[in-house]
């Protein structure tokens, strides 16, 4: 019976092991899939089985070691999902196959987060157990140091106070839905302060507050979010608002201001960041969001969090784009950006606030029928000829 290595294996250092994690392995029934530690040897044996491999072959040209001691090698690399049968890795390169344009690293994450178990009745013996766990959850929590401020507060950065004369949203909301499109060509008209402060308050501010106890205080918004840690946060490059002069800014979702980042920050900076597409550079406003690592992590802790975070950042672009349509603005949402650059601008290091989505706002450029101005064939295909370059 041949054997093959694994295709679906990442390796890295744990504590001075090599471990090779198997992101297609099945999760076991506690959710936790457990890499493998390896030595130099089994890595070795591995190379072996690059291709369609007869084990016997391999023990008995494998020099400097006992061929039983080989055979008892690969064994033990098969009995771990290491080495595969061609009946496993049919299933294995169904799998590459569909994703292979997308490449290991979105395979890891999408297969490495999946099945992930969480505490239910079904899986405990009875109701004490599933208490006991969740003690052992909140002692975790507990013990990892105090909750993070549902905020971001720089007391001492420069603001602008945005006015609270909200707009009112009595537009019907079933029009909403339906004139929402994604705008890539706008005027050179102003944002009405009016709707700029608008858009920001439905869209980010908190509306209601909630003591979740050893979890801190959380805020309720207009978007759902796991857990209502709302982990995202907000910077604005003003290019044409109203009575607010162009630069970067933080949003300040407690008391509705924006935080001067630089005032020196401009088009030729913005055209940088975003591959230069009209639809962000030529916008009223942009909103870069970002993530607040330690927000999510206090509460949950493992890699599936990272599908919620990716989740919540996408309710927060639709309700952007339904609060910026009903008060008569065209939106756009975008994430093609330079990741490191933008957060060198930003301020943030990184890893602990790490940019994710780029969303636009403007007053938008219409044809007779209300529905936004398309490109030109010349205007697609140099985006799409762009969009080859940058794969």
């Amino acid at each position: 019976m041949e054997l093959r290595r694994a295709r679906s294996l990442v390796g890295y250092w744990v504590n001075g092991d090599l471990v090779l994690d198997d992101y297609l392995a099945v999760t076991p029934e506690d959710g936790e899939k457990q890499g493998i530690a390896v030595d130099g040897t089994a890595v070795e044996l591995l190379n072996r089985f690059e291709e369609w491999t007869d084990p016997e072959s391999v023990t008995r040209d494998f020099n400097g070691y006992d061929p039983a001691s080989v055979a008892e090698a690969v064994e033990a690399l098969a009995g771990a999902g290491l080495l595969r049968t061609k009946e496993e890795a049919a299933d294995e390169d169904l799998m590459l196959d569909k994703w292979s344009s997308w490449g290991p690293s979105a395979q890891f994450f999408h297969f490495g987060t999946k099945d992930t178990a969480y505490i239910t009745h079904e899986r405990a013996a009875s109701d004490a157990e599933v208490a006991a766990w969740r003690v052992a959850a909140r002692t975790e929590i507990e013990e990892s140091g105090p909750p993070p401020e549902p905020f971001t507060r720089r007391p001492d950065a420069k603001r602008i106070r945005l006015t609270r004369a909200f707009l009112p949203l009595q537009r019907d909301f079933g029009d909403v839905l339906l004139s929402r499109r994604t705008h890539r060509h706008f005027t050179t008209d102003a944002v009405p302060l009016r709707s700029f402060s608008t858009i920001l308050h439905y869209t980010f501010a908190p509306m209601h507050f909630f003591d979740a106890g050893v979890l801190g205080t959380l805020t309720l918004r207009t978007s759902p979010c796991g857990g209502a840690r709302h982990e995202s946060e907000c910077y604005i490059v003003v290019r044409n608002v109203e009575s607010i002069p162009p630069g970067l800014y933080r949003y300040s979702q407690d008391d509705h201001s924006l935080e001067v980042v630089s005032q020196e920050f401009g088009d030729e900076e913005l055209n940088r960041l975003v591959f230069g597409q009209r639809m962000i550079t030529t916008a009223g406003f942009v909103v870069f969001l970002t993530l607040n690592v330690h927000r999510a992590m206090y509460k949950y802790r493992n890699a599936r969090m990272l599908r919620t975070v990716l989740l919540d950042t996408g309710h927060l672009a639709q309700t952007f784009a339904l609060c910026t349509t009903a008060v008569g603005l065209g939106p756009s949402q975008n994430d093609a950006f330079r990741d490191t650059e933008l957060e060198a601008a930003l301020g943030i290091d990184g890893a602990g606030e790490t940019a994710l989505y780029v969303l636009g706002a403007g007053v938008p450029a219409r044809r007779a029928d209300g529905m936004p101005v398309s490109d030109t064939p010349e205007e697609v295909e140099r985006r799409i000829t762009e969009g080859a370059k940058n794969q």
